[in-house]
C-alpha cells in the first residue's frame, strides 16, 4: 500500500476518534498495523484509542510494543505509568516510570506520575519530593502544585499547603479545583488552629455579661503564683528547645534523607545496591522525628495540665 493511501486512513481514523468513534477508529489502525507492524505512529494512536476506552491492557500491549521499535524514548515508559496508575497498580506504576527516568531525567511527566504513585502507596514524604522535582523541571505544572497542595493537606502541612494552592491560582487563575480546595483548606486551618490552643479558648467577658454569667480568677498566695510561673516558664522552654530540634531534624535530617532516596531511585540499578543503606538511614531519622514530636505532644499536654489544675485552685 502507498504511503498517501496509509496517510488516507490515519486521517480516516483521527476523523472518527474526534467523533468519538473509537472502535471503527481502532479497526483502522490496526489495518495500518496489518500492513506496517513496526509503524510506531499507529501503536502510539491506538494505544491512545484503547485508553479512552479504558481497555487498559490493550493500551499497556502497544506501549510495550514502543519500547521495543524505539528503546532510548522515555514515553512510552511515561505512557504505560499513567496507565498503571489509573488501575490502582502503584507499584507496578513506580517500576516502570524509574526506567523513564533512566531515558529522561529531565521529564517533568515522569516524576508528576511518580508523585501520584507514591501518594497512591501513602508514601507521601516521596510523593512530595516526586512532585517538587517536576515543579523545578517545569515551573508552570499547575497540575503538580495542585496535587502537591493536596498531599500538604493530608499531611496537614497547613502553611505549605495553601502555598501550592496559591501557586497553581496565579498559573491558572480559573482552576476551579485550586479554588475548591483553598477553601477546604480554610476550613482545616481553623479547625486545627482550635484544637491545638494550648490554652483553650480565650473567653469574651461581655459576651458572659450579657447572659448573666460571671467571670472568676483564681486566688493564688505568692508561694502557689510563683511555682505557677516556674512550671510556665520550664514547659515553655522545654517546648522551644524541642520544637527548633524537629526544625533542624526536618532541614538537616530528613529533606536530605529524601532527596538521597529520590536520587537512588530515580537513578536507576546501579544504585539500588545503596538504596538499603539509605533507606535505613533515613528511617532513623524518620524515628527520631518521631519521637520528638511524641515528645513536644506531651510537655503540650502537661502545659494544659498545669493549666486546668490552676484553674481548679479555689473552685467548689
Amino acid at each position: 500500500m502507498s504511503d498517501s493511501k496509509i496517510s488516507e486512513l490515519y486521517q480516516q481514523a483521527r476523523t472518527l476518534q474526534k467523533s468519538r468513534e473509537i472502535v471503527k477508529a481502532i479497526e483502522i489502525y490496526e489495518r495500518i498495523l496489518s500492513i506496517k507492524p513496526a509503524e510506531k505512529k499507529a501503536h502510539v494512536s491506538i494505544a491512545t484509542a484503547y485508553f479512552q476506552l479504558q481497555q487498559y491492557p490493550e493500551a499497556i500491549k502497544h506501549f510495550e510494543e514502543m519500547t521495543r521499535l524505539a528503546p532510548m524514548d522515555a514515553s512510552p515508559y511515561i505512557n504505560m505509568g499513567a496507565i498503571y496508575n489509573r488501575m490502582g497498580e502503584y507499584k507496578t506504576a513506580l517500576d516502570v516510570l524509574r526506567k523513564a527516568v533512566q531515558k529522561d531525567k529531565k521529564s517533568a511527566d515522569a516524576f508528576y506520575n511518580m508523585g501520584i504513585a507514591h501518594k497512591g502507596l501513602n508514601q507521601l514524604s516521596m510523593a512530595v519530593t516526586a512532585y517538587k522535582q517536576a515543579i523545578v523541571i517545569n515551573g508552570k505544572m499547575v497540575d503538580a502544585y495542585f496535587n502537591l497542595g493536596n498531599v500538604y493537606l493530608e499531611m496537614k502541612n497547613h502553611t505549605q499547603a495553601h502555598s501550592s494552592f496559591t501557586r497553581a491560582l496565579e498559573i491558572s487563575p480559573g482552576f476551579k479545583k485550586a479554588r475548591n480546595a483553598m477553601k477546604i483548606l480554610d476550613a482545616e486551618t481553623v479547625k486545627e488552629k482550635e484544637k491545638l490552643s494550648p490554652f483553650g479558648r480565650l473567653v469574651d467577658e461581655s459576651t458572659l455579661r450579657k447572659k448573666g454569667t460571671s467571670v472568676s480568677t483564681c486566688d493564688l498566695s505568692i508561694e502557689e503564683r510563683e511555682n505557677d510561673r516556674r512550671v510556665i516558664h520550664k514547659l515553655c522552654d522545654d517546648i522551644t528547645e524541642i520544637s527548633h530540634t524537629i526544625v533542624e531534624d526536618l532541614k538537616k535530617g530528613v529533606n536530605p534523607g529524601l532527596l538521597n532516596l529520590n536520587r537512588c531511585i530515580s537513578q536507576g540499578e546501579k544504585h539500588y545496591s545503596e538504596l538499603d543503606e539509605v533507606y535505613a538511614t533515613f528511617q532513623k531519622k524518620v524515628k527520631s522525628l518521631t519521637d520528638m514530636r511524641k515528645l513536644l505532644n506531651h510537655r503540650m499536654l502537661e502545659l494544659k495540665s498545669h493549666e486546668e489544675l490552676i484553674n481548679s485552685i479555689g473552685r467548689d
